[in-house]
């Protein structure tokens, strides 16, 4: 087994002439969990379009498992993409689905359970970030909150190897998300699973995480554990 997870190296992108990401090299291991932050615009969020969507055009290289993405073919990067769940800021729900399709959306395209089964794992979900009162409805009957779950748990339903979260959980009440964050602390103590938090506030994930990241003009300016930090 490789030992890195993901390894990313001295990857530029420049979607429509603008650099993004400028040289950018770092790398995660499995189990290991990173905050990722810095001011808007400082390019953390190209991150995304590389990491999630896997299909754009970069330089430098990205390696998943010791497997170069720019190299998968169709089949290979639909696997990749079973491995790496995300929330992003946007959420993506699907409008005239429920709460409980939506979570069950992925299991129904990425894998071979039967319906019986997808309901256990989804009814499971539900309970775990406190969503029983409301999985029947649909997003625009949600309240900001819900849907955030919503999209958490629809995230998380396939137990992904890599969890990716960019600008979530801004200006959301914490008591409202509480369930949210104690799911992914027990996601954060495993050894097998890891997780990339990117934040405008990465002092809100002191306890989470011992390894940050920021990011300035598109580079990395900073790299340390908690103390550096």
């Amino acid at each position: 087994m490789n030992e890195l997870l993901l390894d990313i190296q001295n990857v530029t992108y420049k979607p429509g002439n603008f650099t993004v990401l400028d040289n950018v090299s770092f790398n995660i291991k499995p189990g290991e969990n990173k905050i990722i932050f810095g001011p808007e615009g400082s390019g953390s969020s190209g991150l995304f379009d590389i990491l999630v969507k896997a299909g754009v055009n970069f330089t430098g290289n990205v390696l998943y498992k010791g497997e170069a993405v720019k190299d998968f073919d169709y089949i290979s990067r639909i696997n990749y993409k079973k491995e790496v769940g995300y929330v992003h800021g946007d959420y993506g729900l699907i409008s005239n689905m429920s709460v409980e399709q939506n979570i069950a959306l992925p299991l129904e395209y990425h894998s071979s359970l039967t319906m019986n089964e997808i309901k256990k794992l989804v009814d499971r979900a539900i309970y775990d970030v406190n969503l029983d009162h409301c999985k029947k409805l649909r997003p625009f009957d949600l309240t900001r909150s819900e849907i955030l779950k919503t999209a958490y748990a629809r995230a998380i339903i396939l137990d992904p190897d890599l969890l990716y979260i960019e600008n979530a959980f801004e200006d959301h009440c914490p008591l409202n998300i509480k369930t949210l964050m104690d799911s992914i602390k027990e996601r954060a103590e495993r050894h097998d699973k890891s997780t990339v938090i990117i934040s405008y506030y990465p002092q809100n994930y002191i306890d989470l995480s011992d390894a940050f990241i920021m990011f300035f003009n598109g580079r990395i300016v900073f790299q340390g554990n908690r103390d550096e930090f």
